[in-house]
């Protein structure tokens, strides 16, 4: 195995430092102005660019230090969705109130003044000659099954049509702007191994086995007709590995349903889901496909072994060909899940994460 040939990789979401954490607060406490917030993540994004060039990162993002959701903030973007707080529950709703959640207003659309595309553009007036600007996004995918799930909106195939579109229209005139990578992150494929969301689909009259295929379709159909030279990934996150996995009696279907995007030119998962897609030897990674295989946690502080990590690729190696190989992360390193609790987390330590991905990678 030549360790040399292996790229560092990252997921695009980097962890505010303290003044802009506390810039929120004082935002949202009515202690400083809209245009005194936006000065101060302008300035944590330029200081974020700079660090990750001194990292020796090949792609170069905002660190999503704009954003409040990492999916809500894009999604409310697109014409036709809003963001709601839930105010009352039922039986069936496994969401708490006062969880924001999208809402569907009206033919989901194109927004041609969404507020991604100033954003980027203040990014790629950081960057400089030759230097990649990344960008990512919930996957089209995750919203539909969240459609799927609660909200009886009729004829999904249509809703699934006018979404991809959207998703379609966004992301060439991001890459006309000067974007080159796009990161869709997907937790779609989830929803086939809780049972609850199962039982859901299936009262909701449903075909679980039918919907795979869609959901593969949507994603693919945001990216159709992209030029060659703008790298489109999807983040597959599996926050359950065990359903996952072989556990659950869907999962040759599930892995069929991830190979199959003809669009998506690299994967992206952390180590257990991977191991999990390729676990079944009849199981082939897709010819000319790259993988960027999450190999440190960035939900604790301590750094992992050598040992560990060159396991973990050893792991998928007999799978693919080395060639097609790049190590990131396990995720963003700023969390949006509360069940783990990342105090302990410091900026810094994303960036001894980072550090060792190098060591690995020159095989220092």
């Amino acid at each position: 195995m030549t360790l040399t040939a292996i790229a560092v990789e990252h997921a695009g979401q980097f962890m505010f430092p303290t003044e802009l954490a506390k810039s929120r607060t004082d935002y949202a406490e009515g202690r400083i102005s809209a245009a005194e917030l936006k000065k101060i993540e302008d300035d944590s994004i330029a200081e974020l660019v700079e660090r990750q060039r001194q990292a020796g990162l090949s792609t170069i993002t905002d660190g999503e230090m704009r954003r409040r959701s990492w999916d809500l903030d894009f999604l409310a973007g697109l014409k036709g969705v809003e963001c709601k707080c839930i105010t009352s529950g039922n039986l069936w709703q496994d969401i708490e109130l006062g969880t924001p959640v999208p809402e569907i207003v009206g033919d989901i659309a194109f927004n041609p003044e969404h507020p991604i595309f100033e954003q980027f553009m203040y990014l790629k007036g950081l960057l400089k000659q030759g230097e990649v600007a990344r960008v990512t996004l919930p996957a089209p995918a995750h919203l539909l099954v969240w459609i799927l799930l609660n909200d009886n909106v009729r004829p999904i195939a249509a809703v699934a049509a006018g979404l991809a579109e959207a998703y379609r229209m966004t992301i060439e005139q991001l890459y006309n702007l000067g974007c080159r990578s796009i990161i869709l992150r997907d937790t779609s494929w989830n929803t086939f191994c809780d049972h609850d969301k199962l039982k859901r689909l299936l009262q909701g009259g449903l075909d679980p086995v039918a919907l795979m295929p869609m959901l593969t379709k949507v994603n693919d159909d945001a990216l159709a007709g992209l030029p060659a030279d703008m790298e489109r990934i999807l983040s597959i996150k599996a926050n359950c590995t065990e359903r996952f996995g072989h556990a659950s009696r869907l999962h040759p279907l599930i892995v069929e349903a991830i190979f199959n995007h003809a669009n998506v030119s690299a994967f992206m998962a952390e180590s257990d889901t991977a191991c999990n897609l390729l676990g079944d030897h009849h199981i082939v990674f897709p010819e000319g496909k790259g993988l960027i295989l999450g190999v440190v946690d960035v939900k604790q502080p301590q750094l992992e072994s050598r040992q560990d990590i060159l396991a973990k690729i050893d792991s998928v190696l007999r799978k693919i060909t080395p060639e097609w190989l790049r190590i990131s992360p396990t995720d963003g390193f700023m969390l949006n899940d509360a069940a783990y609790d990342t105090s302990s987390f410091t900026p810094e330590d994303q960036w001894r994460k980072i550090t060792l991905l190098h060591s690995v990678s020159d095989n220092d």
